[in-house]
């Protein structure tokens, strides 16, 4: 390492033990042995911090802990102001160590463990607690001191160091974690949180709340009353979790936990210490409530991503079968292209060496007959009209139509809203299941007419379509159409009422089957992204075709 890289290093050493000791100083400052906000401070440094910088850490803690040592030197001994010398940050350090090495409570990727950092904490906690008992133990009082009560000293230490923690830590890892999730910038990021519904309503709702808790309990006239409102206080900590998690559970633990300590009426109450282990048994139970929810939350967010992956690869997979349809369709085209020629030349040949039109009469019937079939079968493998003039034309004018007048079938369609603006996909989906449902009804009953009704509209993210297929039935029941020519005539698959469901379900849709006194009717209601998946595979309109020879 260079001369100046060990300047560098060495100022940024110097600069975290600077600004690690003025954090301890201002936070000392309002602690007290009930709420030791600056063991909170101490730990989440631990929690955060590189390893590299942890010697720099020590040496400024050094210094606040040397001053007081100084200070009271002539006042409990030198037994005492050496044993104060010892940094508390080092005697945690093996602990935090475990835990980030060995349990991960904050992996690099994925949510903080929670339950890990409290338990960290109460073990932290009890070391410094520990730690100060054997201090006090050592320090010579004045002998009209009264004793020292060591289990009541023990337990205000240990709440007020573990109080300090849920306070402090859960706040600073909820704002690094967003920080590191969120924006690149500390005003985007403090922009995305203040519109955000957690601190909507943390100022709508938790702090009104807690600000009348707090009025409430420093204006009770007695104990009793001052004492439930601080019971209260643990609430909005309960609301916020079950709305948001564990970060709902941090600025609510924190918030109750400053709204109790400003209702302390003197140092050292007793009540207050009741009422700040009931939060802090609240405030850690919220906690890993929490981030139990939060865990949840990410599993479903996992399952819906999974779902999405899932619809996606199904979109893929029918713009493939689509794509292998639309190359069929085109490849038949040219081939009734080829036999229509071939015919006129047959005709035009008969024609010269007998020059009698009686005696072609037939092969024309039969010339027409050959063609219609071919386009039917054109227009099944994917609609002419449909790929022409869209889904509204393909509906009213297409293979459906004409195949329900050829049957003497009443057939209508109404088609309202941005049907255009669907994907070409939707709209070939919605064709198909037209086709599906008409031929289902037709060949289970006796149809007298069959209308289609389709709506369109949007909402947020997405395109929603209603598609509705109405069938009256004919006075005679037994009056119905031969399931097969009329299957192949709209370019259905046979499956019935299953296929229907089906393509409805490839865009989230559901079916439902509504029987009527004179009638059935097939419904359902589908949605896509406005952000329409891509289309997977390439127009085969634009694809180059072989000429036959």
């Amino acid at each position: 390492m260079s001369q100046k890289s060990r300047w560098h290093a060495g100022v940024r050493h110097a600069a975290v033990a600077v600004v690690y000791a003025l954090g301890y100083l201002l936070l000392r400052q309002v602690s007290w042995s009930h709420w030791i906000l600056f063991a909170g401070y101490r730990y989440s440094v631990l929690l955060l911090v590189p390893y590299r910088f942890w010697p720099a850490l020590v040496v400024g803690e050094m210094g606040p802990v040397a001053y007081a040592s100084l200070s009271c030197l002539d006042t409990f001994g030198w037994v005492w102001s050496g044993l104060m010398f010892v940094p508390p940050l080092a005697m945690a350090m093996p602990i935090v160590k475990f835990g980030r090495d060995r349990l991960g409570m904050i992996p690099a990727h994925g949510p903080v463990r929670l339950a890990t950092v409290l338990a960290c904490a109460v073990v932290v906690s009890a070391i410094w607690t520990s730690a100060y008992l054997v201090t006090l133990s050592t320090a010579e009082v004045p002998a009209n001191f009264p004793p020292i009560n060591y289990g009541v000293d023990g337990a205000r230490w240990f709440i007020g160091n573990y109080l300090g923690v849920l306070t402090v830590a859960p706040l600073v890892l909820l704002v690094w974690q967003g920080r590191a999730k969120g924006a690149t910038r500390w005003p985007d990021a403090l922009k995305r949180v203040l519109h955000s519904s957690l601190a909507m309503e943390t100022a709508a709702f938790v702090l009104p709340a807690l600000a009348l808790l707090v009025w409430l309990g420093l204006d009770a006239s007695s104990e009793g009353s001052r004492s439930i409102a601080r019971m209260v206080m643990f609430l909005p900590v309960v609301w916020l979790a079950l709305r948001h998690g564990w970060h709902g559970a941090a600025i609510g633990g924190t918030m109750g936990s400053v709204a109790v300590a400003v209702t302390m009426p003197h140092l050292y109450d007793t009540s207050t210490l009741q009422a700040e282990v009931f939060v802090a048994f609240a405030t850690s139970t919220m906690l890993l409530f929490g981030g139990r929810i939060a865990a949840l939350h990410q599993q479903n967010g996992a399952h819906h991503k999974r779902d999405r992956q899932s619809f996606e690869l199904a979109w893929r997979m029918q713009a493939h079968c689509e794509a292998q349809l639309r190359q069929s369709a085109r490849g038949l085209e040219r081939v009734s292209e080829t036999v229509q020629a071939t015919d006129e030349l047959l005709l035009d040949q008969l024609l010269r060496r007998r020059g009698h039109l009686d005696d072609t009469r037939e092969l024309r019937r039969r010339t027409m007959v050959t063609r219609e079939q071919l386009f039917q079968l054109l227009d099944s493998l994917y609609p002419v009209s449909l790929r022409e003039q869209g889904l509204r034309a393909a509906l009213r004018q297409g293979g459906i139509a004409r195949a329900l007048d050829a049957h003497r079938i009443g057939y209508w369609c109404d088609t309202q809203g941005s049907i255009h603006r669907l994907s070409p996909s939707l709209q070939l989906t919605l064709h198909r299941m037209v086709s599906e449902g008409v031929s289902h009804l037709c060949a289970t009953h006796g149809v007298q007419n069959v209308s289609v009704h389709l709506r369109s509209g949007e909402r947020g993210a997405f395109r929603w379509v209603v598609v509705r297929i109405e069938a009256k039935f004919a006075d005679d029941p037994t009056h119905r159409i031969d399931g097969i020519p009329l299957v192949q005539q709209l370019a259905a698959t046979g499956l019935g009422i299953d296929a229907v469901k089906t393509r409805a379900a490839l865009y989230e849709g559901i079916t439902h089957i509504r029987h009527k006194a004179h009638g059935e009717c097939i419904s359902a209601l589908l949605r896509e992204p406005k952000a329409c998946p891509p289309e997977w595979v390439a127009a085969v309109e634009h694809a180059t075709w072989p000429i036959p020879s």
